[in-house]
């Protein structure tokens, strides 16, 4: 594939959606707001080894994506916080295709997945193995429970970057068992760090199966398992360890820590197969399909490395992923950067029919993705066709619509070159190994591009705090008195106190200010309202109408 080709769409994959819009509510913004409260310190060492958000604890994760979010945050104070933090998320995102890329690169230049060519006609060792490797690019692209969860700034995200990183150094062990183990023993111990032991767990059972049944890997067993048992455990260790040493609430952070670990393993529930059936064909699309066929197409060839690690790594993700008690997007994520190398490795036997299918339902889909996006963009601003203009205003509740000329003009080239894109595909008919994808790569990221431009301004009014937060801190002006909060999520909590410039603290019982987190239907009761507490100000955001926000101030002050 052309490598200005393959970058482009890489680069209007990663940086749309992560520049040019605020910490969105949620997980994102709780990833901020770890990352934040480390920069700031108020604690001191402890805020670096026990994750929160300005005194809420957060034992979901590790601290390794947030120590990379503070450390950029220190480095570059010139510049806005939550910007610099995405742009960490830029690079890391960057850093997984990357991985990828390479390891898939790594495999499809081994003799027993090259192609029999007796009379010397077809690619050479390398082209073969960049067509392969651009085609997991592509299928990553392309895969629908990637999209959305890799553009945020939370443990998730940081998680996947480190399955790529494992599957290189894997993938590099069987030529250099030194580096390669010493790449995937960092992966195992940046895991620890960020997901957690059952993920981690995951990881090193795969390279024992691999070393068990794969011969190629069995070779280079012994240098590989020392490699990587020191790298991950000089990596791993020390965070739990230093815990230990910063007082009671570090000891009470790593138990609550490791009684989480223990929850993700619970074991199945109705709750978490019923999610499974209803999300999984969509989340790994386009990619099983495909990569069920080559299991299929090399059932017989099975133990060769490059089907087999992308194989027993997915598999043992999986079980982790089933092993929950509660469905969840978190632990599907890191199966997809496997199933997408399996899946390129089974292109070169695909039959034409599934080619066609997967082709035209990317034409279908995104065409029509397109075309709504579209045309309701041009109903928000323009007022017509009226059932369209209502729905979108619905949706917007208190947002004037605004027009970006460049944005639109983006939106527009996006657009035409999708149409050149279905065009080339249609007309030509290309032998490329990768056309097959292609089509579906180049759908998302036009649907993303799209939403990330044409809509991002209402997007990120519909998923950002910043306004309420803004209202609530002119009401606490600048005096900088300490404020408590009741109800708040990590969320609300990181974004409350950026954007508001309030000092929230909830050690201190003389608090002037008490910040209420109330649901619509189920307002919190505050002990010691009325005669305490009076109310000051009362907001929400326009969008979300079960939320409610009280800021109370004590009456003696």
């Amino acid at each position: 594939m052309p490598r200005w080709l393959l970058l482009l769409l890489c680069g209007l994959y990663v940086v749309p959606g992560l520049i040019g819009r605020d910490p969105w509510r949620f997980a994102d913004a709780a990833g901020f707001g770890v990352a934040w409260t480390m920069a700031l310190a108020p604690n001191g060492l402890l805020d670096w080894l026990a994750p929160n958000v300005l005194g809420m604890p957060l034992i979901q994760g590790g601290p390794l994506p947030a120590w990379l979010g503070a450390v950029a945050i220190n480095a570059l104070p010139f510049m806005r916080p939550d910007l610099v933090v995405r742009w960490v998320a830029v690079a890391w995102v960057a850093l997984m295709l990357l991985c990828l890329w390479s390891a898939t690169w790594l495999l499809a230049r081994r003799p027993e997945v090259q192609p029999a060519d007796p009379f010397g006609a077809s690619a050479t060792t390398t082209d073969f193995g960049r067509a392969v490797a651009d085609s997991a690019l592509l299928i990553a692209l392309a895969s629908f429970g990637l999209l959305a969860r890799l553009h945020e700034t939370t443990i998730e995200a940081a998680q996947v970057v480190w399955i790529g990183l494992f599957l290189f150094g894997c993938a590099k062990a069987l030529e250099s068992p030194r580096s390669g183990g010493a790449i995937a023993g960092l992966a195992i111990g940046l895991t620890v760090l960020t997901r957690g032991l059952p993920v981690a767990a995951a990881l090193l059972l795969t390279v024992l199966i691999l070393i068990w049944q794969v011969g190629a890997f069995r070779l280079v067993a012994r240098t590989l398992l020392v490699w990587l048992a020191t790298v991950a455990l000089a990596v791993a260790l020390p965070w739990p360890l230093a815990l230990g040493y910063v007082g009671e609430a570090g000891v009470a952070w790593r138990d609550a820590w490791l009684d989480w670990n223990a929850s993700l393993v619970g074991g199945p529930s109705l709750a978490s197969g019923r999610y499974a059936l209803e999300n999984l064909i969509w989340f790994f699309w386009p990619a099983w399909p495909i990569a069920g066929w080559a299991l299929w197409r090399w059932r017989e060839r099975r133990l060769e490395p490059a089907i087999a690690l992308p194989t027993v790594t997915a598999m043992t993700l999986l079980v982790v992923a089933m092993l929950s008690p509660i469905g969840t997007e978190a632990g599907l994520l890191p199966i997809v950067p496997p199933l997408a190398m399996l899946a390129a490795l089974g292109l070169p036997t695909i039959r034409r029919g599934l080619t066609s299918l997967i082709d035209w339902f990317a034409v279908m889909t995104f065409t029509l993705i397109g075309l709504a996006l579209w045309a309701y963009w041009i109903a928000f601003q323009t007022g017509w066709p009226a059932p369209m203009a209502y729905r979108a205003q619905q949706s917007l509740l208190g947002f004037a619509p605004v027009i970006d000329p460049l944005e639109v003009l983006l939106g527009a080239a996006a657009t035409i070159a999708w149409l050149t894109l279905v065009a080339w595909r249609v007309s030509r008919k290309p032998r490329a190994l990768w056309r097959s994808v292609v089509l579906s790569a180049g759908g998302v990221v036009l649907g993303w591009f799209l939403l990330m431009t044409l809509w991002l301004p209402g997007g990120n009014y519909r998923s950002t705090y910043r306004d309420v937060a803004q209202q609530a801190g002119v009401v606490v002006s600048t005096r900088h008195r300490c404020v408590r909060t009741l109800g708040l999520d990590a969320a609300q909590r990181a974004t409350f106190a950026y954007f508001g410039k309030l000092r929230l603290n909830d050690e201190r019982p003389d608090c002037e200010w008490l910040l209420v987190a109330d649901r619509a239907d189920r307002p919190l009761a505050v002990v010691g309202e009325p005669d305490l507490w009076r109310l000051a100000w009362r907001g929400q955001r326009p969008v979300d109408r079960r939320e409610r926000f009280r800021l109370l101030r004590r009456v003696d002050n």
